[in-house]
């Protein structure tokens, strides 16, 4: 299902909103929501802010420590290995702030070596928040790919992209 792909990288969970007259405390905590595509499928999403005011990227590694980080500037990196092998590399590519508002790029890749076997995919996400009447809106936009061979063939399928959007509530 495609939702799921949009849900991927860790469940990237990442919301930030700004306007001139709010304070970084307002942006923190938790945001939740149900996010719709196009196509009808919809996901429940939590979205956590760092008491700065910063979104916060969780993961969980093949140890089965789940951990969070805060995403603060462009160029940072997160890279680690989830259950089940292979390496998970995240990476922040665009950050954009405006009045009442904020956009957020990431790219990521995934890949995993077994039996001869190489498995690549790649991610790239753009989160699109405005802070609106009603709550947080939050857009969406994920393309993905994904190549599977071994030292003689590599195919892959079309790039898939998928667009969800939906408003967020401040949870108490």
């Amino acid at each position: 299902m495609k939702m799921t792909r949009l849900l991927g990288m860790g469940v990237m969970v990442m919301a930030l909103v700004m306007s001139d007259a709010l304070e970084a405390a307002d942006l923190t905590g938790a945001w939740k929501g149900l996010l719709s595509s196009a196509d009808g499928s919809q996901a429940e999403v939590q979205i956590d802010f760092s008491p700065q005011g910063f979104p916060l990227y969780s993961y969980t590694n093949n140890k089965g420590l789940t951990r969070q980080v805060e995403l603060s500037q462009v160029g940072q990196t997160v890279e680690y290995v989830p259950p089940g092998g292979g390496v998970q590399r995240m990476v922040v590519e665009r950050v954009e702030k405006g009045p009442g508002r904020l956009t957020v790029g990431i790219s990521g890749s995934f890949e995993r070596a077994s039996q001869g076997y190489l498995n690549q995919q790649q991610e790239a996400a753009l989160f699109e928040y405005t802070l609106v009447p009603g709550g947080l809106k939050m857009r969406v936009t994920t393309s993905s790919t994904s190549h599977f061979g071994d030292k003689d063939l590599m195919v892959g399928g079309d790039p898939d992209a998928v667009v969800a959007e939906g408003v967020l509530q401040k949870l108490r």
